[in-house]
């Protein structure tokens, strides 16, 4: 049997050598303040001919201290200028927005891998970019967040690239937007403006020096082209070693996603045929420049590669996901280029392969969850409806879609909820709802989530004077809703969306009784008797290491259910991420996870800003 890619140790591989390098920078950048004010006391002393003094403080803030705000100022700079989300710097590469409905069926199928891995990884559905004129096969993903992220790929990908190979690229740049890539990609690119920055200043200097008259100045003039030539001989030094960094930096995110890809498609193939299809064709594109080469899936080979490329080179990456290819890049001779109108089935509606893992076993028996093992659980494998997913492309059946979640059982509740829309696009979301209705209510548990990730991109579309058309009918329909988890769900993910206000302002409650609140909804959410449903709830307040848990109860309301997710939204992120923990830690408390509990903990991880699965 072939070697297989333990994906789960190469993403924990890839993390700690991130967090390495980037504690190396920062001892970088420490580095450069103390040369300069070393250089500093080295050069007043010769000047004054006497002893270096090392201690003096007011010297060291004009060093140190100034470096200091040049840096952080460029940086600062730098970064505001790219933080202008994914769509504008998509455009500024050229791409051109692709929308549901395409006529291309390249285009579609492309629309469609993008929503299946969006569902496959728990994030929103980016927007997505065609970059034409580029024979290349390339890809990209930028953005600030999940929220505002975009997609990219190149003309010649969609030509060149087979259904597979396509959904391993696309998958990996999913896991840039899931592994906070993005981001750090802007501070490491602020951090090497910064340093320029300081370079810039110290051949300002040197000109103001080099421009000044002779005479009783000669010697300030000398003063200050030492002092320039000092911040430009440090500033560059800092700024080589910062770029080299950044390219490893680069390189080990390349090689986490490259092993997320792994785990949301299960086939290492597609992702290595894409490597191979790309050695053979070349990864070169029509716009951008080297600042955005970090961006994409893949970089051309250069000059001093090993040293500054962001990119690994495609043979070891083929090798760390495929480690029975050897890295290998020849293409096999029974690979095929597909037809240029080739276009496939949706594989949302057919679903995906595999199952969330189940161990039927005594809870007395079964360890506490990994966070690999949560990872794997609350990872969307189930299959939804082709209509619901066309539908969620367009604005009107966005709304219909999100209104058919939230409907009520209860006939008078309903008309009312109904009665709520009846204004909206004169009344063509209320029969879209009505249409929708017998089949949102026919899905399983589980797959409500999903629907609402694909259903609210689309909705971001809207002006602000929609927003306020809709305003009202969304928070008095989810008002009404009979789930409280529902309820809590569509508040937070329509408010964050669409900034609607929240329909409840829940009083600030202790942290331990936000944590009864949510691991009691939990537990009710699950398929185990009394008995068990409290031994999980004891269990997950165990991962929180509190000795005395209040005591268990009835479900909550939604009321409650919010007023405690607000109150958790005042911790830190580290919190965050063991409440969702702990969360997991119940799910799996009988070695299995049900889909309500499923629901549960990705409604848990949405509202306090915690991503399945990379981000966890």
């Amino acid at each position: 049997m072939a070697a297989q890619m333990d994906f789960f140790r190469a993403q924990d591989d890839a993390r700690g050598r991130t967090a390495l390098l980037v504690v190396l920078l920062a001892c970088a950048l420490t580095a450069l303040a103390g040369t300069l004010y070393a250089v500093a006391v080295i050069g007043l002393a010769k000047a004054q001919g006497v002893a270096p003094q090392w201690w003096q403080p007011k010297l060291f803030i004009a060093t140190a201290g100034t470096a200091f705000v040049v840096v952080l100022g460029g940086s600062l700079v730098r970064i505001a200028k790219l933080s202008s989300g994914g769509g504008a710097v998509a455009r500024s590469l050229g791409g051109r927005l692709v929308v549901g409905g395409a006529a291309d069926p390249l285009e579609r199928r492309y629309l469609n891998i993008v929503q299946e891995m969006a569902l496959a990884s728990g994030l929103p559905v980016p927007e997505c970019y065609v970059i034409e004129g580029s024979a290349g096969i390339n890809a990209f993903a930028a953005g600030n967040s999940p929220e505002d992220a975009a997609v990219g790929v190149t003309r010649g990908a969609l030509q060149s690239l087979t259904r597979d190979e396509l959904q391993g690229v696309i998958a990996h740049e999913f896991s840039h937007i899931g592994n906070g890539d993005m981001r750090l990609n802007l501070r490491l690119i602020g951090t090497v403006a910064g340093l320029l920055a300081l370079v810039q200043l110290g051949y300002l200097a040197m000109r103001l020096a080099g421009s000044s008259g002779g005479g009783r100045k000669k010697g300030g003039n000398l003063v200050i082209l030492v002092a320039g030539l000092a911040l430009v001989v440090v500033g560059a030094g800092g700024m080589l070693f910062a770029r080299i960094i950044q390219a490893c930096v680069s390189r080990q995110r390349e090689f986490l996603a490259d092993a997320s890809a792994v785990q949301f498609t299960r086939n290492p193939q597609g992702l290595a045929g894409a490597f191979r299809k790309i050695a053979a064709h070349g990864a070169t594109v029509a716009e951008g420049d080297d600042e955005a080469r970090h961006l994409f899936f893949a970089s051309t080979p250069g000059f001093l590669e090993s040293l500054f490329s962001t990119h690994p080179p495609l043979d070891e990456r083929l090798k760390r996901i495929d480690p029975a290819s050897g890295g290998d890049l020849r293409i096999p001779a029974s690979a095929r280029r597909p037809a240029a109108g080739a276009a496939t089935a949706s594989p949302v509606a057919s679903g995906f392969a595999g199952a969330a893992p189940v161990r039927p076993a005594a809870s007395a028996s079964v360890p506490d969850a990994t966070p690999h093992q949560i990872q794997e659980a609350v990872t969307f494998r189930g299959a939804l409806p082709e209509p619901l997913v066309a539908a969620a492309t367009d604005l009107v059946g966005s709304l219909a879609v999100v209104f058919s979640l939230i409907l009520s059982k209860d006939a008078a509740v309903r008309d009312g909820q109904l009665k709520a829309l009846a204004g909206l696009a004169g009344g063509e979301v209320v029969r879209e709802v009505v249409k929708f209705e017998p089949v949102v209510r026919s899905l399983p548990r589980g797959s409500r989530l999903p629907l609402l990730d694909l259903a609210l991109p689309t909705l971001r579309q809207l002006s602000p004077d929609q927003r306020a058309l809709i305003r009202d009918g969304v928070s008095q329909a989810t008002s009404m809703t009979d789930d409280a988890l529902l309820h809590v769900l569509l508040e937070s993910a329509l408010r964050r969306h669409l900034g609607l206000p929240p329909p409840i302002a829940p009083a600030a409650i202790a942290v331990e009784e936000a944590h009864a609140v949510v691991l009691s909804a939990l537990v009710h959410a699950s398929a185990q008797d009394e008995a068990e449903k409290e031994r999980a709830y004891l269990r997950a307040f165990a991962q929180l290491r509190v000795p005395r848990p209040p005591p268990y109860g009835p479900a909550p309301s939604s009321a409650q259910v919010a007023a405690a997710l607000a109150s958790f939204l005042r911790l830190s992120v580290a919190q965050r991420r063991e409440t969702v923990r702990a969360c997991g830690v119940a799910m799996l408390h009988d070695g299995r996870a049900d889909p309500g509990e499923v629901e549960m903990v990705r409604a848990v991880g949405d509202s306090l800003g915690i991503v399945f699965p990379t981000g966890f």
